[in-house]
């Protein structure tokens, strides 16, 4: 097979993958369709397992993860999570929790297993690469698959109870907002945030210098975020990986300003093909499955999942972790979104703001309450402290 055919099978999956995904309006999601698609083909070997190694994909996606980092990191603001700290505080616990469920599994799939499931339940595509490329380096194939089909599997999982509890805080959030309105007291629920003194923000470096910000000078900037967080890697002997490392820089730059947010989407206009290039890290892990594995990945995959829905439903309904945020349903709805991230947060809280609201100013509000708090949520979990809990996972394998 020469490159170019194997470059085509790929992204012709991936392809499909989207095609169902905007055919079932999402229903299905195309990450689960493209996962299971690869599992197919190599199965019955249409494809040959090192599809993505010919078609020149590789090296490709190791470039990817660590510029995807990059961008991550810079889309975090600071000052928003700590004015957020209560659904901050509470997607890292409902993180704990889902680790904790994973951790009592141990006796049933495996310590490797177990160590592989907590950051992909976890987090989103980083995590995921992260634990494939430990697991696949020490030759735990069966954890690597388990890490790819619960990567594939979870926005299942985290949809549905994310929009039923979503749902059931908001009709008590509009009955609560009615009321106020009703009573005229309505200036008084929004006071916070209607009085606030405008404040006259300063511009950072990068928005002064904001047309040298190019394509290649952000991706010059990518590269060396990945070298410098490279270099830590190896003077920490991994325990500071470069996923880490680069999450890091992304951070800390975007707030001294000195980059612009979303660095890779906004000015490097290459987010999509890093997320492609991430993508390909995780699709040879399923080259190694065969027939006999798949019992033992679907057991160890419900039995995760079950785990966590159980741990976070009782740690939120019936123990006082709810009191964080101040409401159980809004406090499973924030812990689901760990299983998510962007955008499925914003689509999921946006579909409960107008599936609730009834006029435009009810819909504002009830986005004002979830919208941010999911959102927010999936940041907290998926985008940064995953990562970290990859990191220090991959090394304990």
């Amino acid at each position: 097979m020469t490159m170019w055919a194997a470059l085509l099978i790929v992204l012709a999956v991936f392809a499909f993958g989207d095609f169902m995904g905007v055919v079932t309006k999402a229903k299905v999601p195309s990450l689960f369709v493209i996962m299971c698609s690869f599992l197919v083909l190599f199965m019955t070997k249409v494809i040959p397992a090192n599809v993505v190694a010919t078609a020149g994909l590789s090296q490709i996606a190791q470039i990817s993860i660590a510029l995807l980092l990059v961008n991550m990191g810079s889309s975090v603001e600071l000052k928003q999570f700590k004015k957020e700290w209560r659904t901050v505080a509470c997607s890292a616990l409902s993180m704990l929790i889902a680790i904790i469920g994973c951790l009592v599994l141990i006796p049933v799939i495996g310590r490797e297993n177990v160590l592989v499931a907590g950051p992909v339940v976890n987090g989103g595509i980083v995590a995921t690469t992260t634990m494939i490329q430990a697991a696949t380096g020490k030759g735990l194939e069966m954890a690597a698959a388990l890490a790819a089909f619960l990567y594939a599997t979870q926005k299942f999982v985290g949809t549905l109870p994310a929009s039923y509890f979503g749902l059931k805080c908001a009709r008590r959030f509009l009955a609560q907002y009615r009321e106020e309105k009703a009573a005229g007291r309505l200036e008084e629920v929004n006071k916070p945030a209607d009085t606030e003194a405008p404040v006259e923000k300063k511009m950072t470096f990068a928005e002064r210098y904001d047309k040298y910000y190019t394509v290649y000078t952000c991706l010059a900037i990518g590269a060396a975020c990945s070298y410098v967080a490279s270099v830590v890697a190896k003077l920490t002997h991994g325990w500071i990986g470069l996923a880490l490392g680069c999450m890091i820089l992304g951070i800390v730059l975007r707030n001294l300003g000195l980059i612009p947010p979303n660095i890779m989407r906004t000015k490097g206009v290459s987010v999509g093909f890093f997320m492609f290039g991430s993508m390909c890290v995780i699709v040879p892990s399923l080259a190694k499955v065969d027939l006999s594995m798949l019992g033992s990945l679907g057991i160890a995959a419900v039995s995760v999942f079950a785990l966590f829905l159980i741990g976070i439903y009782v740690a939120f309904k019936f123990l006082p972790f709810w009191r964080i945020v101040g409401d159980k349903d809004l406090s499973i709805g924030i812990a689901m979104c760990q299983t998510l991230g962007y955008p499925g947060t914003q689509l999921i809280s946006d579909e409960i703001a107008k599936a609730v609201g009834e006029t435009q100013d009810e819909v504002d509000y009830l986005s004002a309450k979830i919208s941010t708090a999911y959102v927010i949520a999936g940041f907290t979990s998926v985008t940064i402290l995953s990562v970290f809990v990859a990191s220090i996972m991959a090394n304990m394998l």
